[in-house]
């Protein structure tokens, strides 16, 4: 009797425990129900025969149908090409595992949605029993990438265009370059010979008016070949190829500034250079800009008897190299206008010049990639800074107001 009571009890404690395990399992799949069916993503299944058994209210939402509309029916109905789908269906039933594969499905209205299906299978015997499937709305991003690809043609196509107009525009400055060295110079010479003649043999002849009419006319046509001799090198800085290398710029600066210094020996002008300050660019147009900015202190620096010239490169963010001097300076409400083609911000009767020596300072270093801008005030001096690219130097130097 006492045997009888225990496995009555033993059958009774495992018969409340698989009730209590039934219903854990229970209210777990209703848990994990809940969850597929809140789920953001598309989630649906289909048996092995190709039919949808279940759908998420995500799905349903991103097809546009009615839950009785989808379930239930084949699932290679909702792609866009339904071979595709009876593809699919293939895939799967031979146990293949989907990762983002891309394709069209069918919406209720008739239009398209292009999204990402992952799968997962359940296989038995080589039998599939039930596959579910992830769907991945990518539609917007698909609408982008055609947007990006349509702007990337028509960018593609407006650089062509662009790029024949250079083309012409750097033939019509090599037919104004041509013009200008051989059907302008050589009349202008011409005049410049007369003018000086007069004034060598038949001054005598005239007045110290017409004395004065004369010197002045020689010296406006010195003028006019000096700034036809800057136009053509600031068109050559616009056409030549750059020959970019490793260039010592102090060694230019000291080259220079030699040049510079046995071209008038009546100044006592203090060159300070920094040494070992190099970058990469084109050797000759690097050094026609580097020129222009040391020829240009020298020149607005020439009424102090101090004058004193600095080359050299400043740390930061973005280090760049200067040309400073203490010279005539200028109105940094004008600073705009000294990189621009014959913009002068001092007289010619004070300082001559052409113009066009800072704007092609500014192209040589455009076409470098780099930038250039300058600070000063009237009458304490300017500094003209300049970036280009591969810049190296020994790092001393720190850098007070690198921005513009």
């Amino acid at each position: 009797m006492s045997w009888m009571l225990f496995w009555t009890v033993i059958v009774s404690v495992v018969a409340v425990a698989a009730l209590a395990l039934a219903e854990w399992r229970r209210r777990q799949e209703k848990i994990l129900a809940d969850i597929a069916e809140k789920a953001p993503v598309g989630l649906f299944q289909v048996g092995g025969d190709g039919i949808i058994q279940w759908a998420n209210q995500a799905e349903l939402q991103l097809l546009g149908y009615a839950r009785q509309e989808y379930v239930g029916k084949k699932a290679a109905e909702f792609y866009a090409d339904e071979s595709e789908g009876a593809n699919v269906m293939s895939r799967l039933a031979r146990g293949e595992t989907l990762h983002d594969y891309r394709t069209n499905l069918r919406t209720r209205d008739g239009s398209f949605r292009n999204v990402l299906i992952h799968s997962s299978a359940d296989m038995k015997e080589g039998r599939l029993l039930r596959a579910r499937l992830l769907t991945q709305d990518i539609t917007g991003q698909r609408q982008a990438e055609e947007e990006v690809h349509r702007l990337n043609q028509e960018l593609e196509l407006r650089v062509q265009q662009r790029t024949a107009q250079l083309e012409a525009a750097n033939k019509e400055m090599e037919s104004f370059s041509y013009s200008v060295s051989h059907d302008l110079r050589a009349p202008l010479r011409s005049l410049r010979g007369f003018t000086e003649v007069l004034l060598e043999v038949h001054a005598a002849q005239l007045d110290s008016r017409g004395q004065d009419f004369l010197r002045r006319a020689c010296a406006a046509s010195f003028q006019m070949e000096r700034l036809i001799e800057d136009l053509l090198k600031l068109a050559q800085v616009a056409r030549a190829d750059l020959q970019v290398e490793e260039v010592n710029l102090s060694s230019l600066a000291g080259d220079i500034a030699s040049e510079l210094a046995h071209s008038d020996s009546s100044r006592a002008v203090q060159f300070v250079i920094e040494p070992e300050c190099s970058a990469q660019g084109d050797p000759r147009l690097v050094r026609l800009a580097l020129d222009n900015l040391l020829r240009n202190s020298w020149k607005f620096s020439g009424k102090r008897a101090d004058a004193r010239i600095e080359f050299g490169r400043l740390e930061g963010h973005e280090p760049a190299f200067f040309v400073r001097d203490n010279g005539a300076g200028f109105d940094m409400a004008y600073s705009k206008r000294l990189f621009g083609v014959f913009q002068r911000l001092h007289a010619a009767s004070e300082f001559p010049g052409t113009g066009v020596g800072l704007a092609t300072v500014q192209r040589i270093i455009t076409r470098h990639g780099g930038r250039a801008w300058a600070t000063g005030a009237i009458n304490q001096g300017a500094t003209f800074y300049f970036t280009l690219p591969g810049t190296s130097g020994n790092g001393q130097t720190q850098n007070p107001a690198l921005t513009p």
